[in-house]
């Protein structure tokens, strides 16, 4: 658990209706609802490594629940701009709000506790697509925006607000999988995590028989 840090609240962003339709091009929409999931199960259970269960909660537009979850869902059909500012501005004066997307399957206790453990008003891990794939905030008075760029924008308010900004480089931290060349490099990676068994589960494998490793399907 934390030691010697803020009290961390960690919110995960969670859409169970048509996810990752930019992979429907090598899954079929009941698999990538299944991804998503396994992927959700491994971003959960490396938070839980460093973070108690009631100090966790998955945001979703609708209900879910399944029996490795042992955090709070937060139904919440308004935006996630929305969902996460509302949650800062309403957080304890001591408190720390995090949000980790939940398609970071290559995270790890490890790599969270050195994220949480940065200095920073304002600390952001990059996706490698220029989005934000976490962010812990330390000040209310920060807003967030998401969507294209957003880690350029977070840095900017941060800036403008005269808060410290902190960027937290990691690569494991930064793979977020959105399209087939994300796959790739969860099944490079991602050995032993409930999203890869899933996907070897389907044929998928990584044929090193060329130039370049390359994403196949048996």
């Amino acid at each position: 658990m934390t030691a010697a840090m803020d009290v961390i609240n960690v919110i995960i962003p969670f859409k169970p209706s048509n996810p990752k339709s930019r992979l429907s091009s090598i899954l079929s929409r009941d698999e990538r609802l299944l991804l998503a999931e396994s992927m959700l199960r491994d971003v959960y259970e490396a938070v839980r490594e460093v973070i108690d269960a009631e100090n966790i909660a998955v945001i979703s537009p609708e209900p879910f629940q399944k029996e490795w979850f042992q955090g709070r869902v937060l139904v919440d059909e308004r935006s996630l701009d929305e969902c996460v500012n509302s949650t800062i501005i309403n957080r304890c004066s001591n408190d720390a709000v995090a949000i980790i997307m939940s398609d970071l399957p290559l995270l790890s206790g490890k790599i969270l506790q050195e994220f949480f453990s940065a200095d920073g008003d304002v600390v952001a891990a990059p996706g490698r697509k220029g989005g934000t794939n976490m962010l812990l905030v330390r000040d209310s008075k920060f807003r967030v925006s998401y969507h294209f760029g957003s880690f350029f924008r977070h840095m900017r308010t941060a800036e403008s607000m005269g808060l410290r900004f902190t960027i937290f480089d990691s690569f494991l931290a930064s793979v977020d999988i959105d399209e087939p060349s994300d796959v790739l490099e969860l099944m490079l990676h991602g050995s032993g995590k409930h999203s890869y068994q899933f996907l070897a589960s389907l044929g998928f494998y990584v044929d090193f028989s060329s130039k370049d490793p390359t994403l196949r399907r048996r």
